[in-house]
């Protein structure tokens, strides 16, 4: 069964490069990538390698040593990502897909009562599992993203939901990808309720005075188009929300993984409610 899959799934890849011009672009472009960046080749290869002996071990032996707190799966180990700037271990859940950082929001959420039965939450690029473990805690749950599957498709920069719809909004490395960063949130300040919270993770270098623009996508960055600097909060400060940056590794250094923990003052009023 398992080769009858891999053998349906090359099929369609084969099909769709041979009549998909946009998809023969697409691969054309990743080709030159893995040409300009050849130590990607190495990255890739490397965490496939892991990965099947992850797989090969846990037939052997499965001593559920992590477990995942966004779908419930436990193995051995999580598996390895590569990009075409890095690769990582013990990164990606095999059961949903969700990564450290997505494991750690869920962990904070709970831990920290920022998840109630009867809120509403708004998830900006958010992960397809989130979806099952909000509504298991009754919360009413929309995933909205422009270019990823979600339930809602809408730019950030220009959403069409009303003044003070959600309690809570998580916004997982969007900010660093959009054209006018401070227009999107002045929108998600918009949309949350006073005294709501956002959960923000973006690319941000600790100690770094200025956001760094790089004036087009950067392929050693995922693609991004600026990494974040201290002026983010003064930014936040200055659209409406008092916050909080945690680094929930620990580090507490330039090799952190920092989220900013935002929440509305109810002084703030939105341009809509003045007209």
């Amino acid at each position: 069964m398992r080769q009858g899959i891999r053998g349906t799934y090359l099929t369609s890849r084969l099909v769709r490069l041979a009549s998909d011009a946009s998809y023969r672009a697409h691969v054309r472009d990743e080709a030159k990538l893995f040409a300009r960046y050849p130590r990607a080749v190495g990255y890739k290869g490397a965490a496939l390698v892991l990965n099947r002996s992850h797989r090969l071990g846990r037939r052997l032996s499965d001593a559920r040593k992590v477990n995942c707190l966004v779908c419930g799966w436990s193995g051995n180990s999580f598996d390895a990502i590569a990009t075409f700037g890095y690769w990582r271990r013990n990164a990606r859940c095999p059961g949903c897909g969700s990564l450290e950082r997505h494991r750690a929001m869920i962990e904070f959420l709970v831990s920290e009562g920022w998840v109630r039965r009867g809120d509403s939450c708004l998830d900006v690029g958010g992960l397809p599992p989130f979806r099952s473990w909000f509504e298991s805690q009754g919360v009413r749950y929309i995933s909205m993203s422009l270019g990823d599957p979600a339930m809602v498709c809408m730019d950030i920069q220009q959403m069409g939901f009303a003044d003070r719809s959600f309690d809570l909004m998580l916004d997982s490395h969007v900010l660093e990808y959009v054209s006018d960063y401070r227009l999107a949130l002045r929108e998600m300040s918009r949309v949350l309720r006073p005294g709501g919270r956002v959960l923000l993770t973006e690319a941000y270098y600790f100690g770094q005075p200025a956001t760094k623009e790089f004036g087009r996508p950067n392929p050693e960055a995922t693609f991004m188009v600026r990494r974040f600097g201290d002026d983010l909060l003064g930014l936040l400060d200055q659209t409406g929300f008092q916050t909080t940056l945690w680094d929930y590794t620990g580090r507490n250094d330039a090799h952190g993984d920092y989220f900013f923990l935002c929440e509305k003052r109810s002084d703030v009023i939105s341009k809509t409610q003045v007209a």
